[in-house]
């Protein structure tokens, strides 16, 4: 076979050509073509095809798909490959079949292991006999193509109902290839639970075995997702009383899953199992025993009631085996679960034995504080009166002992004092040698997410970026390659990008840094980075510029204390060891250093010199060491007017927007400034206080806002109002924001005092559903708590003007803040005020989810033994259902006596019916 041939192929190139082609070739023959085809099918591959008619690219298309299906029957088996056989046409089986080659036993096989999208050819080679049937898990994922476009395999393919489709039921699959992911994104009709009820009531596909294979496919717990797709089409089914029974050990055996969709699927099995014919206790109780503590409460409260059911029709021994069983009920972490055990328990033993004293005693501890007393009484232990039990903490008298002080007056946890910010702890030190700084750098190049790390790195180059020691090539070759790789890029984390530029920059030539940083790519920048990057390159612009100079005076804005603070000692210090003849420092940098300034606790001697120089100036009027202005430009004078208290501070306000129609309703915070900030295109990249107010971060990643937080350490305010809005919109975690928590790890500064805005986030944080957002809130609640930073008064009055604007999720408000009540009592008596404080009357209707911050207010009054303190909390608790559950604990002072209760309805009595007299 010559390649002219190969050629008239490709010139009218088809299926039928190529078995032509093949007709009659001995195998060395094929293995001599299949060279040929493999050289030609990468040259054409190589190929660019766009500048071509389209009657020429039609050609091109069926030649590609010649070559493919002649590289599939040419070449051996081994030397497949997905790419080479992408495109392979369907009709592949057919021409096999009809060459009938040799050695296609395990074709499909080898087709399905490649990709489950080879699924339609080997399928075809099985059917056509050229090939067995694989064993591969593709070949069965491979059914699960799309069917919005074609029509379902049950239906073309008959011979698939009785092999291929029974292992659905066994293989799992993963991403868009199983059951679950199919049938959630086409049209009810066209999904595949629809396709087997179809063919299960035409008979095509025997009911028994289907309801069998879905059990199968229940007891393998497949992922949660995944095996809900089963449990729907188990429900679909709608099994007979007598088909359940057939499987009765099954669903027992299913209530151990650890899919909670399925223990509900076979809880409800069981339970209709035991109203048709009574559970068998030896069986049932160690199945049922999980249930009683699942996760999610529905399911645990229908467990309960089952046992409920097999106690009252049990007797002795076997009615305490099942009280048993439900005493595990009280570890329980929701409480009417455990209400609920204790009730059937109080119904089922009268008088609890020793074994059943024992089981409650171990696990009494984790009873509900509001349950134990019932407890006690239930186990004949005794215990005092509600209104007794409220006792008088240690420095009330007797005569206010019956209303017990909450964390209102004084039983706070021993807070200590704000920490300085320029406290010893918080140094941070700056990079002394080359070695350090070359190590420094190659890590900030990777990951930019310490701000101090990053900042130290800018001040080292800045001071010893002229230091050449002799093996100075050698040592840095590492971090001029990375950075050489890096910089070819024009996306990533900005900050990291323009720390590969800095490198670049300072390992460029001597006098080449500027001319460096000018070649490098721009970066594609976010319009959420775009704010406050321009003032870090002008940065490193500025130290390219002094390297080129030769100057090596170091940034003036380089912290002196975690978070971005700057001693003024320290400030002094860097103005008056300037180099002579060094020049003024540029206005940013200057302008940054004079925003990171730290409170001044003493006049430093050294300023109250004769101060030398325009900076050293305005340092000393903004610290109101002279009272002579100096002359000075926008937005410098406003800096040193802000750092004297000559401007008024910010003042910000929020409120709560909804956009969106039914059932999408989103709801946003959107802040105020005043006065409103002006930033316009000329507005300078260090006018932080416009340029704060004017930003809203979106998606981004941790290391820009941990960086932007350092930038105006005394201005968190600002910091926070330009967080709140992108924080607002995914509470509920609607995108993968994964820089998010970073915004809320600035609530951790030991020396932040929580304003208005540092409340609102931390409010929306306790209410996030990310878990590391509403940790990382509830941490520093519970800091700002003990340091005195914020009082549980000032949380709860921002949780209640958030509470009925529905940006909130109360359920998850009263997890994390149970989470930060179970520090310890100190901190239960601050999260009970924090609740009281929550809770308010509304014009609108009352929140959906109050119930779960009334249950945990309970438990926490409870536990400390206390009652309520806040009058209009209690206003508002008694216009609910659960008033009745705070009656015993309403405030003594101004609890108004219950309303009387109403008359009865009197029924008029109808006139008795009596025969007719005869008399008058």
């Amino acid at each position: 076979m010559t390649s002219r041939t190969l050629d008239d192929v490709l010139a009218a190139p088809s299926p039928a050509a190529c078995a032509a082609l093949l007709q009659g070739m001995t195998p060395d023959q094929r293995r001599q073509l299949g060279a040929e085809v493999l050289r030609r099918h990468k040259q054409f591959q190589a190929e660019d095809h766009t500048a071509e008619s389209r009657s020429a690219l039609l050609l091109r298309i069926e030649q590609g798909r010649a070559l493919t299906l002649l590289c599939f029957l040419t070449l051996p088996p081994s030397e497949w490959t997905e790419q080479l056989l992408l495109g392979l046409p369907l009709e592949a089986g057919e021409v096999a079949a009809k060459l009938k080659l040799p050695g296609f036993d395990s074709a499909a096989e080898r087709l399905i292991e490649l990709t489950p999208r080879n699924y339609l050819v080997a399928r075809a080679l099985v059917r056509e006999g050229v090939s067995r049937r694989p064993t591969h898990d593709n070949y069965t994922l491979g059914l699960l193509y799309d069917t919005r476009f074609d029509e379902n395999p049950l239906d073309v393919d008959p011979d698939v109902r009785e092999h291929e489709v029974w292992r659905l039921f066994e293989v799992e699959g993963g991403g868009e290839r199983s059951l679950a992911a199919r049938d959630k994104y086409t049209s009810k009709e066209q999904t595949w639970t629809q396709a087997f009820l179809r063919h299960m009531r035409q008979g095509t596909l025997e009911r028994g075995r289907l309801l069998d294979a879905t059990l199968g496919a229940l007891e393998r717990d497949f992922a949660a997702f995944r095996a809900g797709w089963f449990s729907r089409f188990h429900e679909a089914m709608e099994p007979t009383p007598e088909e359940l029974e057939q499987h009765r050990d099954r669903y027992l055996r299913l209530l151990g899953s650890s899919i909670p969709a399925t223990v509900s699927l076979a809880l409800e099995a069981v339970t209709t199992l035991h109203a048709r014919r009574p559970l068998d206790l030896d069986s049932a109780l160690p199945a049922l025993e999980p249930v009683v503590l699942a996760r999610h409460k529905g399911t645990a409260l229908q467990a309960v009631k089952l046992l409920k059911s097999m106690g009252t029709s049990a007797e002795g021994e076997e009615r305490e085996r099942v009280a048993l069983v439900l005493v595990m009920g009280f570890s329980h972490e929701a409480v009417d679960v455990q209400k609920a055990v204790l009730k059937v328990l109080e119904s089922l033993a009268k008088t609890p034995g020793d074994s059943l004293r024992a089981a409650v005693a171990e696990r009494v501890d984790g009873v509900a504080a509001s349950l134990k007393p019932q407890v006690q009484a239930w186990l004949g232990q005794g215990e005092a009166p509600a209104a007794k039990r409220l006792q008088a903490r240690p420095g009330e008298d007797s005569a206010s002992s019956t209303t017990p002080a909450g964390p209102a007056s004084g039983n706070r946890p021993a807070a200590t004092a704000p920490a300085s910010p320029t406290d010893a702890r918080f140094a941070v030190s700056p990079i002394t040698t080359v070695d350090e700084l070359i190590a420094a750098l190659s890590s900030c190049i990777e990951d930019a997410g310490s701000p101090m790390a990053v900042e130290r790195v800018l001040d080292g180059v800045a001071r010893l970026g002229r230091q050449r020691p002799d093996d100075f090539a050698r040592k840095t070759s590492a971090l001029a390659q990375r950075a050489k790789k890096l910089g070819a890029k024009s996306y990533g984390e900005p900050l990291s990008f323009h720390l590969v530029c800095l490198a670049l920059a300072w390992l460029a030539p001597a006098g080449e840094a500027r001319a460096t940083l000018r070649e490098l790519p721009c970066e594609t920048m976010k319009h959420e980075h775009d704010v406050f990057v321009r003032l870090f390159n002008e940065r490193i612009q500025d130290i390219a510029l002094a390297l080129d100079a030769g100057r090596d005076d170091g940034l003036l804005s380089m912290p002196t204390h975690d978070g971005g603070w700057i001693a003024p000692e320290t400030l002094v210090d860097r103005l008056r060891s300037r180099a002579p003849g060094a020049g003024e420092p540029s206005r940013a940098d200057l302008g940054l250093a004079l925003y990171r300034l730290a409170p001044l606790e003493a006049t430093p001697q050294r300023i109250k010199e004769s101060p030398q120089g325009h900076a050293l100036q305005v340092l000393a009027w903004a610290l109101r060491m002279s009272e002579t202005a100096p002359s000075m430009e926008e937005p410098l004078a406003s800096i040193a007017a802000r750092i004297r208290g000559d401007t008024p501070p910010i003042r910000y306000t929020y409120a709560v927007q909804a956009r969106g129609t039914k059932p999408y309703i989103f709801r946003e915070v959107f802040i105020t400034a005043e006065p409103p900030a002006t930033r316009h295109e000329r507005t300078a990249s260090w006018d932080l206080p416009n340029m704060m107010t004017a930003s809203n971060l979106g998606d981004v990643l941790k290391p820009y806002p941990r960086w932007m937080a350092t930038l105006w350490p005394s201005g968190m305010e600002a910091y926070f109002a330009s967080q709140a809005y992108p924080l607002s919109f995914n509470l509920d975690w609607n995108s993968a924001v994964w820089g998010n928590v970073a915004s809320y790890e600035q609530l951790l500064h030991p020396w932040l005092r929580m304003g208005p805005m540092a409340r609102l986030v931390l409010a929306m944080g306790l209410s996030a559903k990310e878990p590391g957002e509403h940790g990382v809130s509830a941490d520093a609640t519970l800091a700002a708590l003990d340091t005195g930073r914020l009082t549980a008064e000032d949380l709860g009055e921002m949780m209640s003007e958030l509470r009925p604007t529905g940006l909130i999720n109360s359920k998850r408000w009263a997890a994390t803040l149970a989470r930060v009540a179970s520090t310890s009592e100190a901190h239960a008596l601050q999260v009970a005020c924090i609740l009281q404080r929550t809770l308010r009357k509304t014009e609108g209707p009352a929140p959906r989810d109050d119930g779960a911050l009334m249950k945990l207010l309970l438990e926490l009054l409870a536990q400390t033994r206390t009652r309520l303190t806040d009058t209009e909390a209690w206003d508002f608790i008694q216009g609910t259902s659960h008033r009745k559950t705070f009656e015993p604990l309403a405030p003594t002072a101004s609890a108004a006596p219950p309303p009387p209760p109403a008359a009865p309805k009197k029924t008029p009595r109808k006139a008795a019916r009596r025969p007719p007299s005869g008399g008058p």
